[in-house]
């Protein structure tokens, strides 16, 4: 059950590097969402939209000029959830494409567990901890 929750989660986190690498920029709530994200080997745009300057609607209208998609990653608590659809509203209607499904698959494994992208290093961490809680250690007996 932890290998085939690890290896689907896995999956995910590396369609999301692909679309990054593409250019594809994904929004986010902050800077720990960022370095955690970091910290899973994913770069590119990140757009953080918690604590901005900006409001939603010029996010969205910066997103909608310079890219016909973006992904939203925002966190999986009630905030996150009110946040994603209000972003997912916004940048459509400005006719760019919203990404919600890696967002809901990833949630989807994780919910039970954590509730924001910033606890996913960690959560990674504990399910390969289960599949193999002894690394392996090479004893030279010489």
């Amino acid at each position: 059950m932890t290998l085939g929750r690890l290896q689907r989660l896995n999956e995910e986190l590396e369609e999301l590097r692909y679309c990054s690498e593409q250019g594809i920029p994904i929004l986010i709530e902050g800077k720990r969402d960022e370095e955690a994200l970091q910290e899973l080997g994913i770069h590119g745009e990140f757009i953080k939209v918690s604590g901005s300057s900006s409001n939603l609607s010029e996010i969205a209208d910066s997103v909608a000029r310079s890219s016909s998609m973006v992904i939203i990653l925002t966190d999986f608590d009630r905030k996150g959830n009110q946040l994603a659809n209000r972003l997912r509203r916004e940048i459509e209607s400005l006719g760019c494409y919203p990404n919600l499904q890696i967002r809901k698959r990833i949630m989807g494994m994780t919910r039970k567990y954590i509730k924001d992208i910033q606890s996913l290093p960690k959560y990674i961490q504990r399910l390969e901890m289960e599949i193999s809680p002894y690394p392996f250690q090479y004893n030279s007996i010489y």
